[in-house]
């Protein structure tokens, strides 16, 4: 057992790293494992967990990723480090390799404000897709009230969302009604899009 550092003494990081992996090859324990960053079919040290919890940094790193398709330019758009960031995909199943690129897997389900044929509805959706399409539709509409442009509200003609119990609630384009849903009231983003668990 090594003696106690004094208190004004320099740390010795070289011997303290030998004595680490000194310490992992007893247990029988490879290099990287030591170091805490296990190779792919190595055992972590620490027990896994279910799912890595989100923060702005990660959920900001994963629209990066969307956007370039390269994760360590992602991790380094959202100042955390790359390995935070892939512990944080994997553990949450939100994107695997696929070629070169990523594909994105994320089906956590969030909770929001959809503009539909009955008015504005809060329903809960699985995944990401289904919820940038209300966002885009929300977008447009906020667009039409301002600029009175039917154009800008005509893509979404005929398309709809599906909410977790299977309820299919149709996006609503008619001029008259988005004016009628404009007049009832409004909600921020905040109260319109957030993830549940």
């Amino acid at each position: 057992m090594r003696s106690p550092r004094r208190p004004n003494e320099a740390r010795d990081y070289k011997a303290e790293y030998g004595r680490r992996l000194e310490r992992a090859r007893a247990r029988g324990l490879t290099k990287s494992q030591a170091r805490g960053h296990p190779k792919p079919g190595e055992a972590a040290l620490r027990p896994k967990v279910e799912a890595a919890p989100s923060d702005e940094k990660l959920e900001q790193a994963l629209r990066a990723l969307r956007a370039t398709g390269n994760q360590k330019v992602a991790a380094k758009t959202a100042h955390v480090s790359p390995e935070r960031f892939r512990r944080f995909l994997r553990q949450n199943k939100l994107a695997r390799r696929k070629g070169r690129g990523w594909r994105i897997t994320d089906r956590r389900r969030r909770e929001v404000v959809v503009i539909t044929t009955g008015g504005r509805k809060r329903i809960r959706i699985a995944g990401f897709n289904a919820a940038s399409l209300v966002a885009r539709h929300r977008a447009a509409f906020d667009a039409f009230l301002e600029a009175n442009d039917i154009s800008l509200i005509e893509p979404f003609e005929g398309l709809s969302v599906t909410d977790i119990s299977g309820r299919v609630h149709p996006l609503e384009t008619r001029p008259n009604e988005l004016y009628r849903i404009a007049a009832a009231g409004n909600e921020g983003f905040e109260q319109v899009y957030r993830l549940v668990t």
